[in-house]
């Protein structure tokens, strides 16, 4: 019976371990994807930077063609100004080029906003440049690193399951059984140390009695409370 006990425990262990390996390797992809959907919000930002500066230099030549035609409007009433023949006339063109230099001071004003935009834009463009390329050469390496763990840790998935399958050999089918459900049933865990006289599972307390029985490792003690196979810290 010592050396059930001892088995069970180890393989509490070993179990414990692939449970721990095992999350460590589900957790890995979940990490790589996280990494690049942090560059991928980079360069998304980046993009959408681009397509502002494009946008703004398209409303530029509009702008640009505006202004011209406003300009030809005020050379073309200007000669019309001098050719007027009635006083009527001359108040008019005058009235008509007032309005075209507003109409070009509104437009030139937008102009001038759109450059200082350009200029903001293409400074911003220029930093995300610089992140982007900071990003994806920090990502490169980490996305390696996760990768070098993630092979560490299946080979340690392997020996432990090595080591799992061998423990499981030298125990009976019958014992195999109930450490199992014990084990799927409370949460993986199927054999619960002593500490402190209590229960490692439930932390309800174990009679001196009872872990005397226990420590002369006869047979095998089940926790009243959890159920548990309980065992004393291999010594």
């Amino acid at each position: 019976m010592l050396e059930i006990l001892n088995h069970l425990t180890a393989l509490q262990q070993i179990d414990n371990e692939l449970a721990t390996l095992s999350f460590k390797n589900q957790e890995i992809p979940k990490k790589i994807e996280g990494l690049k959907l942090t560059v991928k919000s980079v360069n998304d930002d980046l993009e959408n930077e681009k397509q502002i500066l494009l946008e703004l230099k398209k409303k530029y030549k509009l702008l640009e063609l505006e202004q011209k035609t406003i300009e030809e409007k005020i050379a073309q009433f200007s000669v019309q100004l001098y050719q007027a023949k009635t006083n009527e006339q001359y108040k008019a063109f005058l009235k008509e080029i007032e309005s075209q230099k507003v109409a070009k001071n509104k437009v030139e004003d937008q102009m001038l906003e759109n450059l200082e935009l350009t200029e903001a834009t293409e400074k911003k463009i220029a930093m995300l440049v610089k992140e982007l390329a900071e990003v994806e050469s920090e990502t490169q390496a980490k996305v390696a690193a996760l990768e070098n763990d993630a092979k560490e840790i299946q080979a340690a998935i392997q020996t432990r399951e090595g080591e799992r399958k061998h423990l499981v050999e030298n125990l009976t089918k019958d014992i195999i059984n109930t450490y199992e459900k014990i084990r799927k049933g409370k949460g993986g865990l199927a054999v619960a140390l002593i500490k402190d006289e209590k229960c490692s599972g439930c932390l309800n307390p174990i009679p001196p009695q009872v872990i005397l029985e226990i420590r002369k490792r006869e047979r095998l003690y089940f926790c009243d409370y959890c159920g548990r196979i309980l065992a004393c810290s291999l010594e």
